[in-house]
């Protein structure tokens, strides 16, 4: 898990932060790793509670059925992302990303 979410993080925050002016990258920035650390807790949250809850009245509990429930209910919101993403508004033909980071330069007097 740990080499995914380092594989995504780059261009996932690329593409947040691309059609944004730069004067707001930050804050867009810090929206995105907001969201992220929410949608991984209460993901986590669900799919324990999916796990858990099919244990009520069984003694002794049967993990791999409740592992299974658990891939299908993430199977289940990986497919209604992939349809969302579908939905989101494209960039329109023609429209830049945004303006271009101004060069800063350092002039040290001597």
């Amino acid at each position: 898990m740990s080499a995914g979410v380092g594989l995504l993080v780059t261009p996932t925050t690329a593409t947040v932060t691309s059609g944004i002016d730069t004067r707001n990258a930050g804050a867009a920035s810090g929206l995105m790793n907001t969201t992220r650390q929410l949608g991984g807790a209460l993901g986590l949250a669900v799919l324990v509670a999916v796990a858990g809850a099919s244990d009520a009245g069984r003694v002794p509990a049967d993990p791999a059925a409740d592992h299974g429930r658990v891939f299908l209910v993430m199977t289940a919101i990986l497919l209604a992302v992939v349809a969302a993403t579908f939905a989101l508004p494209r960039r329109a033909e023609g429209v830049e990303a945004g303006p271009a980071p101004r060069e800063v330069r350092s002039e040290q007097g001597g």
